[in-house]
């Protein structure tokens, strides 16, 4: 059985990317590089060889990486959901299907944070990757889209499994809990979610990767039926779409 191992990589102030790959071959996938030179390091630290670039949405911070790697690993293919520079790409959209030897990704569009922004979903090993839309007790910033296409893009998150484990693009976690802290106070859910991510952070350095099923019942942006989501519902009268237009309009001032 293949075995799949992510590496993840800080990149930037405060990015994350990713490379996967498994115990069987020499492969690699790279998922929104930001720079290029710690992802050939890796590789040929380990001896693989990068076969996909797979992009999540066009902004620099998720794509800048690609120059140094197609340098280096010139027959990579690049998937992405738009036009990026002047990359040969693999134009993905909803219901793409991207098969490697490695693993396999379904693809799910997510407006937003962009227009073109979506999602990665490799069913068999339960692991989603989020880009920008979905962060750990956030969401992304509405670029482009509207906040009823990020509305809609979290709600096709939450309709998947529970036991998926989530990577996303940023580690924004701190300061999304902080915003927490800003609207609905210090309620015990709030104060224990910060002493399990400070001991995380503590741990590991990072907050990421994060359950699914736990972010439902957390992240009032991703589930308007979470604890912390009914008590504004209820105080305001407000909506699903309004509470989640509520609360983006007040992280975007935070």
């Amino acid at each position: 059985m293949k075995k799949i191992n992510i590496k993840i990589l800080n990149q930037l102030n405060d990015n994350y990317s990713y490379i996967i790959h498994n115990s069987i071959n020499s492969g690699a996938i790279i998922i929104d590089p930001a720079e290029s030179q710690s992802h050939i390091n890796y590789l040929k630290k380990n001896n693989l060889d990068l076969s996909h670039i797979l992009i999540t949405h066009h902004h620099d911070d998720h794509t800048s990486g690609i120059e140094g790697l197609i340098n280096v690993f010139p027959n990579v293919k690049i998937f992405a959901p738009g036009k990026i520079k002047n990359y040969k790409i693999y134009l993905i959209k909803e219901g793409t299907i991207i098969n490697s030897n490695i693993n396999n990704f379904e693809v799910y569009a997510a407006p937003g944070h962009t227009l073109d922004h979506v999602v990665l979903y490799d069913k068999k090993n339960k692991i989603l990757f989020s880009g920008d839309t979905l962060f750990r007790l956030g969401c992304g910033r509405v670029f482009e889209g509207t906040y009823e296409e990020m509305h809609n893009s979290l709600k096709k998150i939450n309709k998947l499994e529970d036991d998926v484990t989530v990577y996303c693009g940023h580690e924004y976690t701190k300061t999304n809990l902080q915003f927490l802290k800003s609207i609905f106070g210090n309620e015990n859910e709030i104060t224990n979610l910060e002493n399990k991510i400070n001991t995380e952070i503590q741990n590991s350095g990072r907050s990421i990767p994060f359950n699914l099923g736990i972010e439902k019942k957390t992240n009032p942006f991703l589930s308007q039926s979470c604890n912390l989501a009914k008590k504004l519902k209820e105080k305001h009268n407000f909506s699903d779409i309004e509470l989640f237009s509520f609360l983006r309009d007040q992280k975007n001032k935070f």
